[in-house]
C-alpha cells in the first residue's frame, strides 16, 4: 500500500510540478481553498434550514440579553422567566450544533484525504516547501513566526501550505458565507 501512495505521490509531482512553487502554488491553493468553501457552504444550504438556524440565533441572542439583564438588576421576576427558558435555549443551541455538523461529517473523509495529498504534495524529504511569499519580513516584527508558518526568504517572509491555506482560508470563508446565505448572523 506504501508503495502505491509513494508511486501516486511520485506522479502527481512530475505530471503538476509547477503548481508546487510559487506564484502558481498560492493560486493552487486558493482554488483549492475556495472550492473547498464552496462546497461546505453548498452542503450546509443542502442539508441546514437556514432559517431556523437564524430563527433560532435570534432567539439566544435575546435570551443573553435577558440573562445579562436580570443579573444586573438582580429582578427576581426576570430570573425565574431566565431559568425557565434556559432548558430550551440549551435545546435549541444542541439543535443548532448538530445541523451544522452534519454536513461536515459528509465530507469529513475525503477532505481530508485532500489535505493529506496537499500535504505530501507541498513538502520534499520531510520539508515543507514555500508556496507563497508575503512581500514584508514578518519575522522581524513577530519572531515566533519563523519556523512555525514559514520562513525569511529573500524579498519577504514566504508561507508553508499549512499556513498559507490557513490565511486563505479564513479570509475567503467568511466571504463565501455571506455571498451563499450560509453565515448564521443576529442584527
Amino acid at each position: 500500500m506504501q508503495d502505491l501512495v509513494a508511486d501516486f505521490m511520485a506522479w502527481l509531482v512530475s505530471t503538476f510540478g509547477i503548481l508546487r512553487y510559487p506564484p502558481y502554488a498560492a493560486l493552487f491553493i486558493m482554488m483549492v481553498s475556495v472550492s473547498v468553501s464552496t462546497t461546505s457552504n453548498l452542503a450546509m444550504r443542502k442539508f441546514s434550514d437556514m432559517r431556523q438556524l437564524q430563527r433560532h440565533q435570534t432567539e439566544i441572542k435575546q435570551f443573553r440579553e435577558m440573562e445579562k439583564e436580570a443579573q444586573r438588576t438582580q429582578n427576581e421576576k426576570l430570573l425565574r422567566k431566565v431559568k425557565r427558558r434556559k432548558a430550551y435555549i440549551d435545546k435549541i443551541q444542541r439543535d443548532q450544533l448538530g445541523a451544522r455538523f452534519k454536513p461536515s461529517l459528509i465530507f469529513m473523509i475525503p477532505f481530508m484525504v485532500i489535505f493529506s495529498v496537499l500535504r505530501g504534495f507541498y513538502s520534499e524529504a520531510g520539508t515543507d516547501l514555500i508556496v507563497a511569499v508575503l512581500p514584508f519580513n514578518a519575522h522581524y516584527l513577530l519572531p515566533f513566526l519563523d519556523g512555525m508558518l514559514g520562513t525569511p526568504v529573500p524579498g519577504g517572509f514566504g508561507l508553508t501550505y499549512w499556513s498559507f491555506y490557513f490565511l486563505v482560508g479564513l479570509g475567503l470563508s467568511s466571504i463565501l458565507q455571506r455571498i451563499m446565505g450560509t453565515q448564521v448572523m443576529t442584527a
